[in-house]
């Protein structure tokens, strides 16, 4: 993956021109520099498609920021007494948004905005804000990605169009499974992004949260590249990580290892379970052709640390998770847990 960022401060104003975004809230400034990542996607071969790991690497631009002064942990409403956004500002046809929380306990996670209220000054939220949130607690609303948003709303990105057996495939775990998305160029139904399930519904505003690893299957036998413009996170990040896989995005404009991701705390409680191959929680990296299987390791010959499936004693803790990539995430032990994610780079 490449990636052009520039790394002076930009006032809100300036990134508003350079973003193009909607209509910001009565905050004018903020410190998150702008800019641009190159997501390269590989062409595929004679009968045989490609498939690129994808993360986002970037965020929208903040549209407000300020801080939540009467709500805590649990509720599902965030109040600012300093506010004047309008009724349903951040929801409805405006679009998806979601609040983070970016100072105190609960930094970095993230919730879905249902209702905006101006006399009230409040924002219902889709999800109840973590228990340990306090008032007081500053927060920022971004809109969400979406496919339009990151792909063009008319396929800009290039990619191949056609039928759901032609076309260029974008995949994004639920869970479970992939819900997959395409661009339809003709037939019943018209023509725009597509799911697997309908021929005819309208999947442009389809939400890719800031989490979520993109898979996509690329079908000509050429390369493509997707540029996306946006906002660097900075900050804190927590992600849910539950039972079973999880395709999980590096969320920052820059790589990280395993030893910086903090997926590994010693506390199986907090992060990932150490043990043998066999034991352990894994990490699955993409390696253009296949996965490589990562571990962290606890005892026995070759030592404690970071492991691969092909070497127990070789330290795998440099292992990089490149700018505008995911991982998968098998959790075979224990139950959920908060992935919480160092700022990378550490200082911007």
């Amino acid at each position: 993956m490449n990636i052009t960022l520039e790394l002076k401060k930009i006032a809100l104003a300036a990134s508003i021109a350079l973003l193009a975004a909607p209509a910001i809230a009565q905050t004018t400034a903020t410190t998150d520099p702008v800019g641009f990542i190159t997501l390269n996607v590989t062409a595929g071969s004679a009968g045989s498609p490609a498939y690129a790991h994808l993360g986002l690497g970037l965020t929208r631009t903040v549209a407000y920021q300020g801080g939540a002064e009467t709500s805590v942990g649990g509720s599902t409403t965030l109040v600012d007494n300093e506010a004047t956004w309008t009724d349903n500002q951040f929801n409805g046809a405006a679009g998806a948004f979601y609040v983070e929380i970016t100072s105190g306990p609960g930094a970095g996670t993230t919730y879905d905005v249902a209702t905006t209220t101006a006399a009230t000054k409040t924002i219902t939220l889709a999800q109840p804000l973590a228990a340990a949130i306090v008032n007081g607690a500053s927060f920022k609303i971004r809109q969400h990605w979406t496919i339009g948003s990151v792909f063009g709303p008319l396929n800009e990105s290039g990619l191949q169009g056609g039928t759901l057996a032609t076309a260029d495939q974008i995949l994004i775990w639920n869970g479970v499974g992939f819900d997959t998305y395409y661009y339809k160029t003709s037939g019943l139904g018209g023509t725009g992004w597509r799911s697997s399930t309908s021929t005819s519904f309208d999947k442009q505003n389809q939400v890719i949260y800031p989490e979520d690893g993109v898979v996509l299957k690329r079908i000509p036998q050429t390369a493509v590249d997707v540029v996306l413009m946006g906002v660097v996170k900075t900050g804190v990040s927590s992600y849910p990580v539950t039972v079973g896989y999880n395709y999980l995005a590096n969320v920052y404009a820059a790589p990280m290892t395993l030893a910086s991701s903090s997926l590994y705390t010693g506390d199986s409680n907090t992060g990932l379970a150490g043990g043998t191959l066999a034991t352990a929680d894994q990490v699955l990296v993409w390696n253009g052709t296949g996965y490589s299987t990562y571990y962290y390791k606890t005892s026995g010959l070759g030592g404690t640390g970071w492991r691969s499936s092909s070497s127990t004693s070789a330290d795998a803790s440099g292992t990089s998770i490149p700018v505008g990539t995911t991982v998968v995430i098998n959790r075979k032990n224990g139950t959920a847990f908060n992935w919480v994610i160092p700022q990378h780079p550490a200082a911007l």
